[in-house]
């Protein structure tokens, strides 16, 4: 077994593995989570008020919540692949890409470290280096559509003149996205090539920095990149328009503005990022941020509620069902049998050219010597291109 595979299985929170009662404690800890979170709102809020918003249900808003998911969904499965696949990367199986969406989709099965979908790309033929550039890639383009919504969104707000959504919640949206990603592409752009071959929390940095300029690529070629970039766009229009029916189902129709700065606001911890997707944490905080925007906290503590309840056991299946070939799948990264395939005709770059993340190498060299990340070199496949160009001289291609 590789080291990989040793630091997986070591992991207590790798819930790839668990069986029957095993892995049924934390699907019974996360609604233990969510339910206390609910009934600690409906105390601060009053129980009649959420007794009086549960009675006034409309069903047709309410059956509009799966819809709107599975709409989120397909976003998701868009943007998994675009990115996983963009500039030169890897093009899993739709077998492995079904499964691990599922799984990152629901969330529950998200852990620190190595990712279930890190081990399915290094199953894919990804080093370890790369599968982690990738899966925080991915977490990176959550963030930054996010943020261009909520910018947007409150940008919007501001210029139309209402004063029910508070300045210290929209100000900041308004103001922070733009001038941080710009600062964040300038830093990893000038010091990525610094950090080449170094170990500690200069490696984890180098491998951020790297996201971030792959990042830049997705967002600098928009059309070649319109897979990743609208898949993104389409899971969080998606995921927030759950949360709107489910208000409109217990009586709120919400601006679509408002109620945008709110679900942005409360989503910076997302699914992916939180522990077992955000259980208790996202039902605690969403209905606040939704509160301050404008709706009732009543009817924000039973909507949020209501969505997290749907979308967290309709999502639950096809997560439970993606478990054996996630197993597979992993076994085979971890006891080293993965083989390398090549990258998609239309994402490969050219030989020295590290087009996928904004950076080309001066000399334009064919062969270049891996990064010193404590892995074997491998074959001069160009999805390495990430990990050897940072070894050499290199410039911002504009």
């Amino acid at each position: 077994m590789t080291a990989a595979g040793r630091r997986w299985r070591s992991l207590p929170g790798n819930l790839i593995d668990r069986r029957g009662a095993a892995l049924a404690a934390p699907i019974l800890l996360a609604a233990g989570l969510n339910v206390a979170a609910v009934t600690g709102l409906a105390d601060v809020a009053g129980f009649h008020a959420v007794y009086a918003s549960l009675i006034r249900i409309q069903w047709p808003w309410l059956c509009a919540v799966p819809a709107a998911l599975a709409v989120s969904a397909v976003g998701y499965y868009v943007a998994y692949r675009s990115v996983y696949a963009a500039e030169g990367g890897y093009e899993l199986s739709r077998r492995q890409l079904t499964a691990v969406v599922a799984a990152g989709f629901s969330g529950l099965f998200s852990t620190g470290g190595i990712r279930p979908d890190g081990l399915v790309l290094q199953a894919s033929g990804a080093s370890r280096r790369e599968a982690v550039v990738r899966v925080t890639t991915l977490a990176g383009m959550e963030q930054a559509m996010l943020a261009l919504y909520g910018c947007a969104a409150s940008i919007a707000w501001l210029c139309l003149g209402p004063a029910a959504v508070p300045l210290d919640i929209t100000l900041p949206w308004a103001v922070i996205p733009i001038p941080a990603a710009a600062a964040a592409f300038w830093l990893a752009s000038r010091y990525r090539a610094r950090l080449a071959g170094r170990a500690g929390w200069r490696a984890s940095l180098a491998v951020l920095f790297d996201a971030v300029l792959l990042i830049r690529a997705l967002f600098a070629h928009p059309v070649r990149h319109r897979g990743a970039i609208g898949g993104m766009a389409l899971f969080w229009a998606g995921d927030a328009l759950t949360v709107w029916s489910a208000l409109a189902a217990f009586g709120v129709l919400m601006n679509g503005t408002a109620l945008l700065v709110g679900y942005c606001t409360g989503m910076v911890v997302t699914r992916r990022t939180a522990p077992l997707a955000g259980a208790g944490t996202l039902t605690l905080i969403l209905p606040l941020t939704i509160w301050a925007s404008g709706a009732p906290l009543a009817t924000a503590v039973t909507g949020v509620a209501a969505c997290r309840l749907l979308g967290g056991w309709l999502s639950l299946p096809s997560a439970l069902v993606s478990l054996p070939v996630l197993r597979e799948t992993t076994r085979q990264a971890v006891s080293g049998t993965a083989t390398r395939p090549r990258a998609a005709a239309g994402e490969t770059t050219a030989p020295g050219n590290c087009a996928r993340t904004g950076l080309v190498a001066r000399d334009g060299a064919p062969s270049l010597p891996p990064c010193n990340d404590h892995e074997p070199p491998t074959s001069e496949h160009p999805s390495q291109s990430i990990e050897k160009c940072a070894e050499h001289p290199i410039h911002v291609r504009c």
